[in-house]
């Protein structure tokens, strides 16, 4: 079916190694097995421009499922070549920055997936890039990505890689050797990786749970570090992170082109199988990396409506007001997932059928609040999902992926209070003379600089200079002053806001 392919010499196809092992040899059956997983992960809403991603690369029966969220949301990008970054090679490859592959294309019972042989060209003479295909031969973890993207995106072409060292300064010298190369081309990164290798499944779940804190944050050498062994000190664990140098240099690349976001797709490990033997497992995750909608010219509504001339806002109403028996459904929604994954135990959710106001869209932010001092709070500025989906996701995010906080322990539960906040739509101010004090929230943008203050923030800063100060240098990362400056995008909002009691 191949050429035999050695080091540096090129061959026709680089053949499946691992179909009828790793996922199905037949046609037909691969690709009913692919369209099945697709449709179970159901919609995946980025919620901006998605420019890299990581998924895991085990055998289909135990991993592909979280795979299959990844490549839901890239059917929706426009790419020319993607550049899927197996294993790591580390120590065994000093000196070595990156191994590429010359063939021609890889093979897979669905077909052919053509290699970007031009790019690999302009890459081969980068000190430290060096062509192997024996190497590549060997791995499977570019391979079992390919089915999936030969069904979601039929004739896009791929630069397979390995990673040599794993180091922040040679990831970000891969992608810029990368953005070099490009010639014009969209290029989409996804990195191939697992998460802990061999620890019970209780630890997996704390150590995964670690990892992707790192992934979320965006901490390169965090990962690094975390694949050197550092604050890993389970019993049996091999590695917490079998790729983190196709990982590092994909955030790297996405951060490149204005990524400020990672959404978490799905996680779990080979114990969440009936029957599973729990003692000695592998983790999955995988996650996108999303340059920020508000920014993004793909939605072009809300930029045309972003960037019209700005017309005075006397007030902003919030565009919902919900109904006891919902506030009430949600609010439990919320504390039963943080106690479900804080328990560790399986979650379903089935909004009733009756509370018609759960299915309509919203902006919504979960802030929870321990002893009545912030433990977390993360949402959304846009209306893309249902209310329910909205208030889930944004409890998860708030109790265990706030950069700002460690997760949240199933010991806390009983001292956390949570509020909901539904946001009414955006609306630009022509400057901060037009922000009302306990009356606006308040949504900053420079670029891909951006920061936002619920309403509720006003009663902790009340007075305006200092409130619009905090939140441009806090969390917008720009200057304290840059509130004032006339390039500067101001946005308001109000919220509809309720609480346990």
């Amino acid at each position: 079916m191949s050429k035999e392919m050695t080091g540096g010499n090129a061959a026709v196809v680089r053949a499946a190694a691992v179909a009828g092992s790793f996922y199905p040899g037949r046609a037909d059956a691969l690709r009913q097995e692919v369209q099945r997983l697709l449709d179970a992960a159901g919609e995946v809403t980025p919620g901006g421009k998605v420019l890299g991603a990581m998924a895991p690369h085990a055998g289909y029966v135990y991993s592909a499922r979280f795979a299959a969220p990844v490549f839901k949301a890239l059917a929706a990008c426009e790419i020319d070549t993607v550049v899927i970054i197996g294993h790591d090679l580390g120590a065994s490859a000093p000196g070595i920055l990156a191994v590429l592959s010359d063939v021609d294309a890889y093979e897979t019972p669905l077909g052919q997936v053509p290699v970007d042989t031009a790019m690999v060209k302009a890459l081969k003479d980068v000190p430290g890039i060096i062509i192997h295909n024996g190497v590549h031969a060997r791995e499977h973890s570019i391979e079992v990505q390919l089915p999936f993207l030969q069904v979601v995106k039929p004739g896009v072409k791929i630069l397979p890689a390995f990673m040599g060292e794993v180091s922040v300064e040679n990831s970000r010298r891969f992608v810029e050797a990368l953005v070099k190369a490009t010639g014009g081309r969209r290029l989409f990164v996804l990195a191939s990786t697992d998460l802990s290798h061999y620890p019970s499944y209780d630890d997996a779940v704390a150590l995964d749970k670690a990892t992707m804190a790192l992934v979320s944050a965006m901490d390169l050498q965090g990962l690094c570090e975390r694949q050197a062994g550092k604050g890993v000190d389970a019993a049996n664990t091999e590695t917490a992170i079998c790729a983190a140098g196709g990982v590092v240099s994909a955030l790297t690349f996405a951060r490149k082109y204005g990524a400020n976001e990672v959404k978490i797709l799905a996680r779990g490990n080979y114990g969440d199988l009936r029957g599973s033997d729990r003692r000695r497992v592998v983790g999955y995750a995988s996650a996108i990396f999303v340059a920020g909608a508000e920014s993004q010219n793909t939605d072009k509504s809300t930029a045309a409506k972003a960037t019209q001339d700005a017309a005075p806002v006397a007030e902003a109403k919030p565009e919902f007001t919900l109904g006891a028996a919902t506030q009430a459904e949600l609010l439990k929604l919320a504390r039963n997932r943080i106690s479900a994954e804080a328990r560790n135990e399986k979650w379903t959710y089935q909004p009733p059928a009756a509370l018609t106001e759960l299915q309509e869209p919203a902006a919504v932010f979960v802030t929870l609040n321990k002893d009545g001092q912030l433990r977390g709070c993360i949402g959304t500025t846009m209306a893309r999902e249902p209310l329910w989906a909205a208030v889930e996701s944004a409890a998860y995010a708030a109790a265990f992926e706030d950069n700002r906080f460690m997760p949240v322990q199933e010991k806390e539960l009983k001292r956390l209070s949570i509020e909901i906040s539904v946001l009414s739509p955006m609306q630009q101010v022509a400057s901060a003379d037009l922000v009302q004090p306990f009356k606006h929230g308040v949504l900053v943008r420079s670029g891909y600089h951006g920061g936002l203050f619920l309403p509720q923030v006003w009663e902790q800063l009340p007075d305006k200079e200092q409130f619009l100060s905090i939140l441009c240098e806090q969390k917008a990362g720009l200057p304290g002053n840059a509130w004032r400056r006339q390039d500067l995008k101001i946005f308001v909002f109000t919220v509809f806001a309720f609480q346990e009691q």
